[in-house]
């Protein structure tokens, strides 16, 4: 028997065709195909968050945060996969440091930033 009070709700792992602040880190160009999976509150109730989208030239990449911008961006086969290497004027890169991961450590903890700032996304190659 079902109690017609409770309501069922829809349980949405990804949120498919969405919108993020990652772009290419090799030419910087709009990513489609855009998914974003809630990985749920791991530390301290904060949610994480793993963005996913393709580059048409360069394929899939993703970047994992909670309340802070990702410090890094992997190269992935498929969304939410494992990470590939990447060949890049014939250095080879397994990650992309973001503008947040390159900042000092006393910066990134004493100022309140944004966690979707498209700034604090950048990689020094897609600049």
């Amino acid at each position: 028997m079902v109690n017609s009070r409770i309501e069922r709700q829809e349980v949405r792992r990804d949120n498919v065709r969405s919108h993020t602040p990652m772009r290419c880190p090799i030419c910087g160009g709009e990513l489609s195909n855009v998914h974003i999976r809630e990985l749920g509150g791991l530390t301290a109730d904060i949610m994480w968050l793993l963005h996913a989208g393709e580059c048409r030239e360069h394929g899939w990449f993703q970047a994992e945060f909670s309340a802070d911008p990702p410090r890094e961006i992997f190269p992935v086969k498929k969304p939410f996969g494992t990470a590939r290497r990447v060949v890049v004027v014939g250095r080879e890169y397994f990650e992309f440091p973001t503008a947040w991961g390159r900042a000092q450590l006393d910066q990134r903890h004493l100022q309140v930033t944004d966690p979707l700032d498209p700034r604090m996304w950048e990689t020094d190659l897609a600049n």
